[in-house]
């Protein structure tokens, strides 16, 4: 509309709103599609943000009980043929294709382990012995992990808390060769952590100094598919999580990409012929303990590769 002595004038309000003819056809002046499209636009993202919220009064109130993490061993050794033991990672060095590894992960609640304790007895971190084990089978040989995992932490909290507790685990560390897992992103997205990249990429530079005695010769970040949860499964917040996930993930591959040494880990596509909602426990929102087996194989077959290829 054109103004009049700072007024809109009736007459450009209505011509605004009136279809025009072009070659004969009836149409709509582009302003009125840029205003029904934003209005669209908001009404979805008004809808969106009232499920999430939603979304995570039923979780708070119903789903969060429905899985725990592991209350098993945090650390242990792994070998070939899945033989396995939960004594100290730090005692009985080996011999493998590569000479002796340690697996460290820090992370949130994907390293204790939420959704993965299927009873009552402790259960073992699932995801870093599962990656062990996986990992010992390809390298012909043992392999000793341990594991920092706190549920509900940002980077934030790992940096500060996870990380002196990840440095007393290895302070005795005796192994030439120390490969560090972080999984990490998750929460600073539900929190809305606008200094997630700067805070990930000190992390990770400290994650190169854990110990004087073995040298980190890797470090892998495993990208997350966040919005394939069943319990978001919801439109439109979808539609609007969808791209905001991929945002969070470039922020991740930002952090790294200063270090030579770090690499992002895919995340794997859902087996075929399964669906996504058997790869996730009860909650809806981690994954069972089919669902971390599953992923625990692809993090092993892509961290050998990587290991194989920087062996060349």
């Amino acid at each position: 509309p054109q103004r009049r002595k700072g007024v809109f004038t009736m007459a450009a309000l209505l011509r605004t709103f009136t279809p025009v003819r072009e070659h004969g056809r009836r149409s709509f002046r582009p302003s009125v599609v840029a205003s029904a499209c934003s209005c669209g636009f908001g009404i979805g993202a008004a809808v969106a943000v009232n499920q999430a919220l939603d979304l995570r009064k039923e979780w708070e109130t119903k789903n969060r009980a429905k899985a725990w993490a592991c209350q098993g061993p945090t650390e242990g050794c792994e070998q070939r043929w899945g033989v396995s033991a939960t004594s100290s990672f730090s005692t009985g060095a080996s011999e493998s294709e590569s000479g002796p590894v340690l697996l460290l992960f820090l992370g949130d609640s994907l390293v204790s382990g939420v959704g993965g304790q299927a009873s009552d007895a402790p259960e073992p971190a699932v995801l870093p012995r599962k990656v062990a084990a996986e990992l010992a089978d390809r390298l012909q040989g043992e392999v000793r992990w341990a594991s920092v995992g706190i549920t509900g932490a940002d980077v934030e909290r790992l940096e500060k808390e996870g990380l002196p507790r990840l440095r007393e685990k290895v302070a005795n560390c005796n192994a030439r060769k120390v490969v560090v897992v972080l999984v990490a992103g998750a929460n600073d997205l539900r929190k809305l952590r606008f200094s997630y990249r700067l805070r990930l990429r000190n992390l990770v530079d400290e994650l190169h100094h854990l110990t004087p005695d073995a040298q980190v010769g890797a470090v892998f970040v495993p990208a997350l598919a966040m919005a394939d949860a069943p319990m978001l499964q919801r439109w439109p917040l979808k539609f609007f999580l969808q791209p905001l996930c991929m945002l969070w993930e470039r922020e991740k591959r930002k952090a790294i990409n200063l270090f030579h040494d770090v690499e992002i880990l895919p995340f794997p596509a859902p087996p075929e012929g399964v669906e996504m909602e058997a790869l996730f426990s009860a909650d809806l929102m981690h994954p069972s303990i089919s669902g971390y087996e599953w992923w625990a194989k692809n993090m092993a077959e892509s961290i050998h590769r990587q290991l194989h290829l920087r062996a060349m």
